[in-house]
């Protein structure tokens, strides 16, 4: 078990904790105590944490002392959140908090998974490049990887999840925000979800960033647009070209609701994949969206045409193994990952299963 020892501390762990809270420097010297100058030279590393300022700190930021004292590599954001357009109406105070947050769960996954063993990881890495930026042909190619049958995918979250990535329930801080994956070296890959959305959305965004990490291993050659390869992945994956083409004829919005349940895909992804197959025109195109928008789907589809919830099991498993094979109580736990008891169960104690020991 690690204690906090005078001077011993990182000082960018103050910044990634304080980021994480959502509160500025002048906020957290006002309710630490600290003078902002002191506060920032501890966080450009200048000068040495006494107890006393440790302890301000621990008590302010709900971190224990240990937290500040971590000393492992801290990543920043990924090309996919570099290249995402979508999220600049949100503001880089909540992305900050945002991403600080997401590091964070990284490192206590980590924690979590040094006696673990979850077998290889299955998701190729392909680049686009290599074929002629065919994004659906190399979609073909990972679900014909994996044996997938033809048509809808029963439930993305198993199949994911089977291919050696960890789905994590996110609070994304009501952020315009779906989804977020990071893969670093020598860990599986982790897709933060917000899991507020309807299902149909979820499962896109899921198939979104297995696309990100199928296809964005690497910088992308200039001009490619890494969000509309991503998209174009998700859409063929859940619904293959060469499945779903034939139920695209004589489309109506009756037939968009009908195809919903079994494609357990929206109405607007339906009608937008057949807009790419060329079954409709643009201006057919047009006339639906707007009666989309009419109806009052654009914002919210009907909900009881919503697929069934499909729930993550990886990190649940997890956890219930060092439950039970490995003797943690949740203070060991919390203890472990640096984090209060109170947040670690609120962030952890879910459902569980199995999974065998290194």
């Amino acid at each position: 078990m690690r204690h906090y020892e005078e001077g011993i501390y990182n000082h960018k762990m103050v910044v990634l904790a304080r980021e994480s809270r959502g509160i500025s420097q002048k906020e957290l010297c006002e309710m630490s105590g600290l003078s902002q100058g002191k506060l920032s030279k501890i966080e450009n590393g200048l000068v040495t944490v006494t107890n006393e300022d440790a302890e301000k700190l621990s008590g302010s930021l709900n971190y224990p002392l240990t937290f500040f004292s971590r000393n492992e590599r801290i990543y920043g954001v990924g090309l996919s959140e570099y290249f995402h357009r979508k999220r600049q109406s949100v503001t880089q105070k909540t992305l900050n908090k945002i991403y600080a947050k997401l590091e964070i769960r990284r490192m206590e996954i980590v924690t979590l998974l040094k006696a673990i063993d979850l077998g290889d990881v299955t998701i190729p890495i392909i680049d686009p490049d290599d074929y002629d930026n065919d994004i659906e042909k190399i979609t073909q190619i990972v679900r014909a990887a994996w044996q997938m049958p033809k048509g809808p995918v029963d439930n993305v979250v198993d199949v994911i999840e089977e291919a050696g990535a960890i789905i994590v329930p996110f609070d994304f801080e009501q952020a315009n925000v779906d989804g977020i994956s990071v893969w670093h070296s020598g860990m599986p890959p982790l897709i933060f979800v917000n899991f507020d959305r309807p299902m149909d959305r979820i499962r896109f965004t899921l198939s979104h960033e297995l696309g990100h990490l199928v296809l964005h291993r690497n910088p992308p050659s200039d001009g490619n647009d890494i969000e509309e390869q991503a998209d174009r992945f998700a859409s063929e994956f859940l619904m293959p070209a060469q499945d779903i083409s034939s139920s695209l004829n004589n489309l109506s919005i009756q037939k968009l609701a009908s195809l919903k349940p079994y494609w357990k895909t929206s109405m607007g992804s339906i009608l937008k994949k057949a807009s790419d197959l060329g079954k409709i025109t643009e201006r057919q195109s047009r006339y639906f969206w707007m009666q989309m928008n009419k109806l009052g789907y654009r914002t919210v589809e009907p909900p009881e045409l919503c697929p069934p919830k499909e729930k993550p099991f990886l990190l649940d498993e997890i956890i219930k193994l060092h439950q039970n094979e490995l003797n943690y109580s949740v203070k060991d736990m919390s203890t472990a990952m640096d984090l209060n008891p109170i947040e670690f169960q609120s962030l952890y104690m879910k459902n569980f299963g199995h999974l065998r020991l290194l």
